[in-house]
């Protein structure tokens, strides 16, 4: 899709800018996988915002990856990403930021996976 709302843009660009620093944690090896993870978190986050954004679709303000999701595809825009990952990485928006929480497995490398296919289809679709 071609990305003509200015917030749609802004997302979008949040977006990139998560994405990098997720990139330059990962490379780094030494940065914790919850605050890496955190940063795919929230480039999936923002690319689903986008794409609802674009589509003139309401949504109240939420991290959940998700209802972000289940709100696209209810509206014809389907992510192409598994919902399975989503609920994985969802919470690394918040809980598994703190310590004494045990946050589910999610490889480094399934996360750029994801955050790039989602890119890819948002500049793209």
């Amino acid at each position: 899709m071609t990305l003509s709302t200015k917030q749609a843009q802004e997302l979008d660009r949040a977006a990139k800018r998560d994405y990098k620093t997720f990139l330059i944690l990962r490379e780094s090896g030494e940065a914790p996988l919850e605050t890496t993870l955190f940063h795919a978190q929230q480039a999936l986050e923002k690319i689903l915002k986008a794409a609802l954004v674009e589509q003139g679709v309401v949504f109240r303000r939420t991290h959940d990856l998700v209802e972000l999701a289940n709100l696209a595809t209810a509206h014809r825009i389907d992510p192409p990403v598994a919902m399975e990952l989503l609920i994985r990485l969802g919470p690394y928006a918040v809980e598994f930021r703190y310590l004494g929480v045990n946050s589910p497995l999610v490889s480094l490398e399934e996360a750029a996976t994801a955050v790039e296919a989602m890119m890819d289809w948002l500049n793209k679709g």
